[in-house]
C-alpha cells in the first residue's frame, strides 16, 4: 500500500526535486558572487569599508533564516519591488548565505602568503588583477570544501521557502501528506531525497579537495 503510494507520487516528487535543485543553484550562484565581492570589499576597501562590511555580515548572520526570508518577502513590496515568491525566496537565501561565503573567501585569502601579492605588485598589476588572477585560483582551492558544505546547507534551506508558498520538495511532500494522510511515508521519502543530494554534495567536495591537493604536490 505504502509502496504503491510512493510509486504514484514519484513523478510529483521528481518534479519537486528538480525545483529544489533549481532554487538551490540560483541561490548558490548569487551567494558565491556576492560573497566574493563582500570579501574583496573587506580586504581592499579600507578600514571604513571593512567595518561596514563586517557589521553587515555579522548583522545578517545573527538573524534566523526563517525571519530573514519573511523580512525579505514582505520588505521588497514596500520598496516598490514586486516579485514572485520564488524570486523573493531565492534572493533571501542568496543574501543570507553570501555572508557565510564572504567569511569563507576572506579566510581563504588571508591564508595565502603575502609574497604572492608583493610579486603581483612588482609586476605592475593592480590590486583587483592580483586578487582575481593571482589569488582567486588559490583561494578557491582552499575554500572549495567549505563552499561545497555551504551548498549542501542551501539545498536543505530551500525547505524554508515553502513557508512563503514556494513549491518545492517540502511543500510538495506536505501536499501529498494532506491528500493521503500518510505523513511518515512521504516525509521519510523526502528525508531520503534530501540526504542523497546533500551527501553527494559533501562527498564530491571531499573528492575534489583530495584531487586538488594531490595535483598541488606534483
Amino acid at each position: 500500500m505504502e509502496f504503491d503510494m510512493l510509486v504514484n507520487a514519484a513523478p510529483l516528487l521528481t518534479k519537486a526535486l528538480g525545483q529544489t535543485l533549481l532554487f538551490s543553484l540560483i541561490s548558490m550562484c548569487i551567494a558565491f558572487v556576492l560573497g566574493f565581492l563582500l570579501a574583496e570589499l573587506s580586504i581592499l576597501g579600507g578600514r571604513a569599508t571593512a567595518f561596514v562590511t563586517r557589521c553587515l555580515i555579522e548583522g545578517v548572520r545573527g538573524v534566523p533564516l526563517l525571519v530573514f526570508v519573511f523580512l525579505t518577502y514582505y520588505s521588497l513590496p514596500k520598496l516598490g519591488i514586486r516579485l514572485d515568491a520564488m524570486y523573493s525566496g531565492c534572493i533571501a537565501l542568496a543574501v543570507f548565505f553570501s555572508m557565510y561565503v564572504a567569511e569563507i573567501f576572506r579566510g581563504a585569502f588571508r591564508t595565502i602568503p603575502k609574497v604572492q601579492t608583493e610579486a603581483g605588485m612588482a609586476l605592475g598589476m593592480s590590486h583587483w588583477k592580483i586578487q582575481i588572477i593571482v589569488l582567486l585560483p588559490q583561494a578557491l582551492r582552499i575554500a572549495l570544501p567549505s563552499l561545497m558544505n555551504i551548498a549542501a546547507i542551501v539545498i536543505k534551506a530551500t525547505s524554508v521557502m515553502s513557508i512563503i508558498g514556494v513549491w518545492e520538495l517540502t511543500l510538495a511532500t506536505n501536499e501529498l501528506v494532506m491528500r493521503t494522510l500518510a505523513p511518515f511515508t512521504f516525509f521519510v521519502a523526502a528525508l531520503v531525497l534530501y540526504f542523497v543530494l546533500c551527501y553527494s554534495m559533501v562527498r564530491s567536495a571531499t573528492y575534489l579537495s583530495n584531487r586538488l591537493n594531490k595535483s598541488q604536490r606534483f
